[in-house]
């Protein structure tokens, strides 16, 4: 049934094949091994990768071995004739090109399965926290802002990706040739490969000494970033603001600030970086002078010879380029760390909706019921938002929600919609409590429709279906019909497929509002929640809209926030609320003959009269 809990088997089969189940079977552990942990998911690219770059890597060194062969064996041999060394010479080349086709073969498929495991983790990576968003509670995207949460979807998983990228792509190469050359070298000559490994212990003295504080810099950068992210998302949206008030300045001067924090941090960074990057390199800059003076001393002498230093110098770059390798892994992990952390604290946060499978399937009608309700924001440690809410509201009552701002009639709907529990007392619809229901069924039943009508940057039609994803064409047209905008739609550039812009910037106010209306209708809820709906549009357009709110919410349980009395025509009741409770209740007529009532004096104010 459609709904119904998975069972353990597969639940855990599927948190297997995400990704998630290798995550969380390390909790508490550093961000690399649990990233590392989340790599291992794709053991079977993992070897195939791996042989094929050590393959790469082997298949590289005899282009380099065979220098040394030729300098001693042909290039230095008094023996041999001119054309007999012109024909090995000749074979040498021969040899060579053949078996660069083989080494390049290898690198292509190493490459190859190296981008699919970087690509495999990233994504897998990138839908946890795709997932573990949409299961987080509205606390949790109000506390850290859009900004900020779309700098971990996007910068911080780019920088994990870089990473990804390094290690994949050339650690087992590096680390290959790092050792076979250097194996190779201690046959060769074990003083002078002691000599080339004297830069290895002073590198990890440096990275040791200065990585503390490359962590802490990098840290600086991921909170910068994330910073200026947030503010660019109220720079572009409050656009319209900003030029209407002519605060071009006083907003430049604000995102100034936010842009030298950016680059005061990343240029702190880059800069220490470099300076240990520096002593690494004089390390391995100085290493070779070293050995080369060494081994020259040593072919004077008759110790070696002097195709053999040739190949040693040479294959001296393959050890470096291995040790290299890993210090290279760990400059890309330095800026991906702080990334890693915070994707790694979003996707272990708490501060999750506490979703719900239903224990049976219920058909409402829309009664609904408040038993002692009290609410207080978790963490919260201030008077409660809501209390003693008490009351019962049959099926298809329309309901006007009335008061000041901050009285707690958002809250109330936000109880109402599941998207936060009570902190005590109990809601029942139709008598079932909300773990008999399950939020997927509750929310099956309800629609929410507000003054600022969002719409997705896709085509109207897709706008219109999201109220039921499964709807055919005609279903579609049929709510737009129902919502008076099949005109208007058919007047577009495209119809039904015209694209609506990002949030439905391509259309009017009243044309998003109608397009809203036409997904309510295709849902066809049991709850509806009607958000000052037309407090935004002129008076005409507002008449014509409620007429179709009117037929939308006959039979249906609606709940109407409005303060503008206006919009309460036609109300069968009304919730007065001030300060978190419900001071008045009742019929508009009821309350408006309390003479002494706020209801009454809001209404002698605005010289409205709903009803």
């Amino acid at each position: 049934m459609a709904g119904r809990p998975m069972d353990a088997a597969t639940l855990h089969a599927q948190r297997a094949s995400s990704g998630r189940l290798a995550i969380d079977t390390v909790p508490g552990k550093g961000p690399l091994r649990r990233l590392l942990a989340l790599i291992l998911v794709e053991r079977g690219q993992l070897w195939r990768a791996g042989f094929h770059q050590a393959m790469q890597a082997l298949s590289y060194l005899p282009f380099s071995f065979g220098v040394g062969l030729l300098i001693d064996h042909v290039l230095r041999r008094d023996d041999l004739s001119l054309e007999r060394k012109g024909w090995l010479i000749l074979a040498y080349l021969a040899a060579n090109l053949l078996l660069w086709p083989i080494h390049s073969w290898f690198t292509v498929t190493a490459f190859k399965h190296s981008q699919c495991i970087m690509r495999a983790t990233t994504a897998r990576l990138r839908r946890m926290v795709v997932d573990q968003l949409q299961c987080m509670s509205l606390s949790f995207f109000t506390r850290k802002g859009a900004g900020a949460v779309s700098n971990q979807v996007t910068v911080d998983l780019g920088r994990v990706e870089g990473f990804l990228g390094n290690v994949t792509g050339s650690l087992v190469v590096s680390f290959t040739i790092g050792i076979a050359s250097l194996a190779y070298l201690m046959l060769l000559n074990w003083r002078l490969a002691a000599v080339a490994l004297l830069a290895v212990p002073v590198q990890l003295v440096v990275i040791r000494w200065m990585g503390a504080r490359i962590r802490l810099l990098n840290r600086r950068v991921q909170q910068t970033t994330e910073d200026f992210s947030a503010r660019i998302v109220e720079f572009i949206s409050g656009m319209r603001l900003t030029k209407s008030f002519g605060n071009e300045d006083l907003v430049g001067s604000q995102m100034g600030r936010a842009i030298e924090e950016v680059r005061s941090s990343g240029l702190d960074a880059s800069i220490t970086m470099r300076w240990m990057a520096m002593w690494m390199q004089m390390m391995w800059d100085f290493t070779p002078i070293l050995v080369w003076c060494l081994g020259g001393w040593m072919y004077l002498q008759g110790v070696v010879t002097f195709g053999e230093l040739v190949t040693f110098t040479m294959l001296l770059g393959f050890v470096r380029q291995g040790a290299q390798g890993f210090i290279g892994a760990y400059d890309a992990w330095q800026p991906a760390r702080p990334g890693m952390e915070a994707l790694l604290e979003l996707l272990d946060s708490q501060e999750l909706e506490g979703y719900l499978h239903p224990r049976r399937e219920v058909h409402l009608t829309g009664a609904l019921t408040f038993e002692r309700v009290g609410f207080r924001y978790p963490g919260s440690t201030g008077d409660q938002v809501l209390a003693d809410i008490d009351l019962a509201i049959p099926p298809g009552q329309r309901v006007g929600l009335v008061g000041e701002t901050g009285a707690g009639k958002s809250t109330f709907l936000d109880l109402v919609l599941g998207f936060y529990r009570p902190s005590s007392g109990a809601i029942r619809y139709d008598g079932h409590s909300l773990e008999d229901l399950g939020l997927r069924q509750l929310r099956r039943n309800t629609a929410i429709m507000s003054q600022d009508a969002f719409l997705w940057n896709a085509s109207i039609r897709e706008n219109i279906r999201f109220g039921r994803p499964g709807a055919s064409d005609a279903e579609v047209e049929q709510a737009a019909r129902r919502a008076q905008a099949h005109e208007f739609i058919l007047r577009t550039e495209s119809g039904y497929d015209t694209l609506c812009g990002e949030r439905g910037g391509k259309l009017s106010g009243g044309q998003r509002q109608r397009l809203a209306l036409a997904r309510v209708f295709l849902r066809d809820p049991r709850f509806i929640v009607l958000d000052e709906p037309t407090s935004a549009l002129d008076l005409e357009t507002e008449a014509r809209l409620q007429e179709d709110l009117d037929r939308l919410c006959a039979g249906r349980t609606t709940f109407i926030v409005a303060h503008r009395l206006s919009t309460l025509r036609n109300v069968d009741r009304i919730l007065l609320f001030h300060r978190g409770r419900i001071v008045e209740d009742g019929a508009p007529a009821e309350l408006l003959a309390r003479p002494d009532g706020r209801f009454a004096h809001l209404h002698a104010i605005q010289g409205a009269k709903p009803g």
